[in-house]
This record gives C-alpha cells, sequence and structure tokens, in this order.
C-alpha cells in the first residue's frame, strides 16, 4: 500500500475503508502516532477535519459557544487541518517529572504514571523528533548556569532546560514523510469531520466502536471500519466526541462515573516581577535562550519544595523583544507557517535588517538570542488552574453544518485560582536569592486582577481524565473505560496541567500507547 492523501471535499462518491487503526486528528499526538504505528507494520488510517494546510476553528466551522468566560484554548489556541496546532505553535517541550508528584497524593495515583512514561520514553520520542542527545533537561540547565544553579538551589529553586524545535521540524507533519516509502505508510483523509459513531456490543459488558463515519463539507461521507479507534483530537475535541458517542448509543457506553468534559482547566501565566534595569544585562547573561545548533535552550524555575495542596507551577524570564529586526522576522516566519505572503512594507524591511544582521550575529556567532540593551525583561509565573467540576466541555441541542451537536464550553478563573497565584508568586520572589549573590534584583508586580491579570497559556487538559476509574474518562493505558476498542491521546488525560507544557508528555505517553498495543 502506498502513501496517499485524500481530500474528501473534492470526491464525488461516498466510500468505505477498512484499517487496523484509525486515527482521529492530525495534530501532534495523531501524526505521532500514525508514523509509530505505521513503523510496526499497522494499517493506518487517519481522518482530519481541516484542510491540507491548518486554519483556524472559525474556518472550518467548529464555533464553541461560551457559557462564562471566553476561553481562547478553544479559538485562536487551536488550529484544523494537517498539522493541527503544530503549524502555528511555538514548538516547546518539556517533561513532567519529579516536581509533578506530590507526596500528600501517595505513590499510586495518575501523575506518578504520567511521570513514570515520561522517564521512560523521553529518549526515544527526542529520537523521533531529531533530538540526539538525550533528555538533558536538567542537566543542560545546571551546565549553562554553573554556579548561578548552585546559588538558586541554595535559595530552594530547580532549575530545568526547555527544549524548542527547530522552526523546520515545529509542524509534526514532517513525521509522515519519514514513512512514507514504508509498505504500511498512512491512509489520510483531510477535510474528513468525524461525525457518527457506531458502538456495538462488545465483550465482557463493555460497548465496542463498529463502524466511523466522517463527511465533509460537502456531504461526501466515508465509513472507516477498523479493530481499533484512537481519538487524538485535541483536548476540546476528544472530549466532545466522547459525549457524541455515548448519546449515539441507545444507553450510555461510557463508565457511569466518568466525567467526560469535566474538570477543564489550562495553566494560568501572568509576569510577576520585573528585572530593575541595572540588572538587565546580568539577567540577559544568565537567562536569555541559548542556541544548541538549530535547538533553542530556555531556563525554567520550579520550586524544590512547594507548600502542601500548592497547586504545581514554573517560572521563567520573558524578553518580550520590541525590536525592529525580531518583528520583521517574527512576521517572516509566521508567514512561512500559515503558508502565505509575508504581509512586511518597504519600510519594514529597510529599518529592520541592521537590527535582523545582530539577531544573526547571535544566534550563529554566540549560540544566544540577542537581547537588546534596556530591553525589559519579567518574570513569567505559570500555574495550573485547581480542577473544577463546572469548568467544561458539553453538547448543545443546535446543529453545526456538519449535522453534529454544537460545543458548549464553561471557564472561569477561580477566587481559589487567584488566591494561589499571589501566594506562588509571593513565595518565589521571597526565594529570590538578589544582588548579593550575583543576581539580578527583581521589582515585584501587584497583581491586581486588572492591568495585570492571569491568562490561559493555549493548554487545555482535564477533560479525558486518566485513571483507575472514578471519575476518570481513560485508564492508565488511555483506553476509554466502557469502550474495548476506543482510545484517547491528548492533553485532556491529564488531571491538571502540572509544571511543563503538555504536548512533550503527551507524546511519551502516545508512545506508550503503540507498545502497548503491540502486545495486546
Amino acid at each position: 500500500m502506498s502513501h496517499h492523501w485524500t481530500d474528501l471535499a473534492a470526491a464525488t462518491t461516498s466510500g468505505e475503508v477498512q484499517a487496523d487503526v484509525c486515527i482521529v486528528g492530525a495534530g501532534a499526538a495523531g501524526l505521532y502516532l500514525a508514523s509509530e504505528l505505521a513503523r510496526t507494520g499497522s494499517d493506518v488510517v487517519m481522518i482530519e477535519a481541516g484542510p491540507a494546510f491548518a486554519v483556524d476553528s472559525e474556518e472550518i466551522g467548529f464555533n464553541p459557544v461560551f457559557s462564562a468566560n471566553d476561553y481562547p484554548g478553544a479559538t485562536i489556541g487551536r488550529f484544523f487541518g494537517m498539522g493541527g496546532s503544530t503549524s502555528r505553535w511555538g514548538g516547546a517541550l518539556v517533561p513532567h517529572t519529579a516536581h509533578d508528584l506530590r507526596p500528600e497524593e501517595g505513590q499510586d495515583n495518575e501523575w506518578a504514571t504520567i511521570v513514570d512514561r515520561v522517564a521512560i520514553h523521553a529518549d526515544e520520542v527526542l529520537e523521533r523528533l531529531g533530538y540526539r542527545h538525550g533528555a538533558d533537561f536538567d542537566e543542560y540547565a545546571r551546565i549553562e548556569l554553573g554556579p548561578a544553579a548552585v546559588t538558586l538551589a541554595d535559595a530552594g529553586l530547580n532549575m530545568q532546560a526547555s527544549l524548542l524545535l527547530p522552526f523546520r521540524r515545529k509542524n509534526m507533519l514532517g513525521l509522515l514523510s519519514t514513512v512514507s516509502r514504508l509498505q504500511t505508510a498512512p491512509r489520510v483523509y483531510f477535510n474528513a469531520v468525524a461525525k457518527g459513531w457506531l458502538p456495538e456490543a462488545g465483550q465482557n459488558g463493555d460497548a465496542r466502536i463498529a463502524k466511523l463515519v466522517a463527511v465533509s463539507r460537502n456531504g461526501i461521507d466515508l465509513t472507516v471500519q477498523a479493530r481499533r479507534y484512537i481519538v487524538a483530537a485535541g483536548a476540546i475535541e476528544s472530549a466532545r466526541i466522547l459525549l457524541e458517542i455515548d448519546e449515539s448509543a441507545r444507553q450510555p457506553i461510557l463508565d457511569a462515573g466518568a466525567a467526560p468534559g469535566c474538570y477543564l482547566a489550562d495553566h494560568l501565566s501572568l509576569p510577576i516581577a520585573d528585572v530593575v534595569p541595572d540588572g538587565l544585562g546580568l539577567a540577559a547573561r544568565l537567562f536569555a535562550p541559548r542556541f544548541e545548533g538549530a535547538w533553542m535552550r530556555g531556563i525554567r524555575l520550579l520550586e524544590m519544595f512547594p507548600p502542601v495542596g500548592a497547586p504545581r507551577s514554573f517560572a521563567h524570564f520573558l524578553f518580550p523583544t520590541e525590536s525592529t529586526g525580531f518583528s520583521l522576522a517574527k512576521k517572516l516566519l509566521g508567514s512561512v507557517q500559515k503558508r502565505c505572503l509575508p504581509a512586511v512594507s518597504i519600510g519594514e524591511v529597510t529599518s529592520g535588517l541592521g537590527d535582523l544582521a545582530k539577531l544573526a550575529y547571535y544566534r550563529y556567532a554566540k549560540s544566544r538570542m540577542y537581547v537588546p540593551s534596556g530591553q525589559p525583561i519579567h518574570l513569567q509565573l505559570d500555574m495550573e488552574q485547581y480542577p473544577v467540576r463546572e469548568n467544561r466541555v458539553s453538547l448543545l441541542p443546535e446543529r453545526d453544518e456538519y449535522g453534529r451537536k454544537k460545543t458548549s464550553i464553561r471557564w472561569e478563573i477561580s477566587d481559589q485560582d487567584m488566591a494561589a497565584i499571589e501566594e506562588t508568586a509571593m513565595r518565589i520572589l521571597s526565594m529570590w536569592p538578589g544582588s548579593p549573590v550575583g543576581m539580578p534584583v527583581l521589582l515585584p508586580r501587584v497583581l491586581d486582577g486588572g492591568t495585570n491579570k492571569p491568562h490561559d497559556a493555549y493548554h487545555p487538559v482535564g477533560t479525558c481524565r486518566m485513571g483507575k476509574r472514578g471519575e476518570a474518562v481513560v485508564d492508565v493505558n488511555l483506553k476509554v473505560w466502557g469502550i474495548e476498542n476506543l482510545w484517547v491521546v491528548s492533553t485532556a488525560v491529564l488531571p491538571s496541567a502540572g509544571t511543563a507544557n503538555p504536548t512533550f508528555t503527551m507524546l511519551c505517553l502516545a508512545h506508550h500507547l503503540v507498545s502497548h498495543l503491540r502486545r495486546i
């Protein structure tokens, strides 16, 4: 079987295909799963709701209705089409680690499972993504900071390096090219919206999915029969699909205690301090991003001993450069990601060239990001939200243009979250060593909920929580409770946002699932 893509919207008749595995969603998780399963010899069909080049949710008619605050993670934070949100994202890879474990939660919980699987599969996932130095997140930070790392550790702060994919690797669509010549290369159908699910009786009292029907905007259907189905459609859409499956059955088939769609949460992010002017140069030397070949590395700070019950968090310095060269580079690279011509004037090009040369010099000669002298630098806090059952994805009676029930989203930042942000910020700033030991001085910001209020980080989690029953939607191997041949691989399975961007952990869980499927 040769590798091929099919535009369902360009087809003239409806059709039917069969496969070992059907993957719904061609974002980071779906693409990683498809490429890894192809390597095992599995016959994979991938269904993607968007077009060949990713667009925002509004362009394909996926417009959620907000019952409380608007949730940007469901609008400007997600994209549909080949590559999904990886076609626009920053490409940050950071693992969840022992910092996500809490002694008060015991050793037999979801976070213990997640952290263990990240540790087991991190090197393999990085290898697949093109990084050859292994999971050196902690070691790299310690080496780069040198004596400053000891100073920070003495103050109660650990360091962790982030890893940003090179620009040409950010769109994970490139993973398919690594298996395109295999006999079992995935078959891809885009402009194909998962609409109809046919559950039937399975074994041991569970249900199973017999068929999936995908539909294009012009009404062409594709029926997929597979032994196994994997929903890899992102935290919002994965929850919507499970709710749709449950409603499609004559009686509910998900676990009676499960809470699909509930506990929608994110990281809350805001600046908590500014570097004083005479410390800007020192802060840039210590904490400005480095380059390791084509890979960019940042430095993060984590509390060594957070109080019992404190939400998970991390801090990092932001270098919001406003130089003309940086703005020009951002527009040029953004247009490449969007596959369109850059909207830049001749004046912007002329004024930005000199600054662009400095960016290139620092990048290639010094392996550092160029930070203009006097550029403001902030300390940013990212803290997970407390899981709240009422923050949720649900279905409305009204139908969209594909005939699916519309999505309703309720998301709010609670008073408990706001209080925790202030407490966490105060703890971190109280630990900061300051100028007597060679650290830049920080000037705390007022956290007033007005001009300096938190925003979400487009890291939705929690809507298909992993666990061993109770309200869990999937088990520790990501299989949906109550359905024997359906799995979910998205950030939705994380119980909370934790101390890291969720994508890398999701990829490690995807890698584990491929290994698991080979054994069953």
